[in-house]
């Protein structure tokens, strides 16, 4: 599995508190089957100095894993404010970008509100090459009552990326509902951990992805953990849903979902 959105860099926001916990984290997701993972310290801002030590911090952790034995690579990427992406030019938007892809770039959606020039914002970028990553949508208030908002950002050149953790409830009913929605509809292209140190269940995905056992086909879960995730870093085209879930299996989660 390729996992696009880790919190695994120490040092930097809502990173490892210290190198020790940084290759326990890596050690567990590569236990998990996880091959790649993408670190993707916030960018709240445009923050030069961050950008730099975070490229430097990236290589001090290669070397600890090389040294613990822990088989996994790892690629620099950030997770960008909105406001961040709707102000920078496209060359410092390239300085963003995920490490080796020609120009995927994970956006942060935000928990509450929709900003005015989000659909916009993603249009400029997709036209300049890049492709948008949309992080949690599912997640935010306004995808909780309605997919209209995410459906112009995907036509405007985004792709959704959902959080493994919404599928148990970790971020609440409504998140989780809007995860089985947005999923059945089709929206979500790829499945990534979030994984943050203080939350130790988040550090691999295979507790959540044994919650889509019987919902989606197996050959879905492959798509948003393996092969999307390979085809967004080789600049290649995702793969779009080749089926809904399961019709009965879909009841039964709507079901425990409204209790």
């Amino acid at each position: 599995m390729i996992d696009t959105h880790s919190h695994l860099l120490p040092w930097v926001d809502h990173g490892c508190p210290d190198m020790d916990t940084c290759v326990l984290m890596a050690g567990a997701a590569a236990a998990s089957g996880i091959s790649t993972v993408v670190c993707t310290p916030h960018l709240p801002e445009w923050d030069p100095a961050l950008i730099q030590r975070a490229g430097e911090i990236i290589e001090e952790v290669r070397g600890a894993l090389a040294s613990a034995g822990v088989q996994l690579r790892l690629l620099l990427g950030f997770e960008v404010d909105v406001a961040v992406a709707a102000t920078v030019d496209t060359e410092r938007a390239r300085s963003l970008a995920i490490e080796g892809s020609p120009g995927a770039i994970l956006l942060e959606m935000p928990y509450v509100g929709w900003p005015v020039y989000m659909e916009e914002t993603i249009f400029r970028l997709s036209t300049a090459g890049f492709v948008p990553v949309l992080a949690h949508p599912e997640r935010n208030d306004r995808v909780h009552k309605s997919s209209e908002l995410l459906e112009g950002c995907i036509k405007a050149g985004a792709v959704a990326q959902a959080t493994a953790g919404s599928l148990g409830g970790e971020f609440g009913r409504a998140s989780m509902r809007a995860f089985y929605r947005l999923l059945a509809e089709g929206s979500i292209q790829l499945l990534a951990s979030d994984a943050h140190a203080h939350r130790r269940e988040n550090w691999t995905m295979a507790s959540m992805l044994a919650s889509l056992e019987g919902m989606v086909a197996p050959r879905d879960v492959v798509r948003l953990t393996e092969t999307n995730p390979s085809r967004l870093l080789a600049g290649d085209k995702l793969v779009a849903s080749a089926s809904t879930a399961n019709g009965t299996s879909w009841r039964r989660a709507r079901r425990r979902q409204s209790r």
